[in-house]
């Protein structure tokens, strides 16, 4: 257990800076992750879960400060792995709290929205149904006269 210490407290800066960067990298990942599902349900209106996406976000903002700490004083790096470690638990149920509540109201207005459309898309069939069988009562009502009208002309 000393030895292993021993090379954490030597290679300090090899395990943080790292782990500093790949924090910051998923964070970056994550939000653009975020953004492109946004674009995307206000093109077509459909769900797509964000709760894991939040869940890490609040992972990653909990690992960095310890990170960051642990590169400014690399002497107390067990204590900003311990709070790295406590950090990144409660922010990432924090996040996934926070996700699961946007998917429910993502889940709702997708939802409504298929509604709507299905709504929209049966208003369209009834009124082209309509517009149809007008048309074709139209087009009777003329072969009507039309017949009528020869039927006097034979008959008189």
């Amino acid at each position: 257990m000393q030895k292993v210490i021993e090379l954490i407290q030597t290679h300090t800066y090899d395990f943080f800076i790292p782990l500093t960067a790949l924090a910051l990298l998923r964070l970056g990942l994550c939000l653009a992750q975020l953004k492109k599902t946004a674009s995307i349900r206000k093109k077509k209106g459909v769900y797509h879960a964000v709760r894991g996406h939040y869940t890490e976000i609040g992972v990653w903002l909990g690992v960095l400060p310890a990170c960051v700490l642990g590169l400014a004083l690399p002497k107390l790096w067990y204590a900003w792995l311990a709070l790295g470690v406590v950090a990144a638990i409660a922010l990432g149920k924090a996040g996934q709290k926070k996700g699961t509540e946007l998917d429910g109201i993502y889940r709702e207005v997708a939802w409504e929205l298929k509604h709507e459309a299905e709504a929209e898309a049966a208003r369209e069939a009834a009124a082209h149904t309509l517009t149809s069988d007008a048309e074709e009562l139209a087009e009777t009502d003329e072969q009507n006269e039309t017949t009528e009208d020869k039927g006097e002309t034979e008959n008189g």
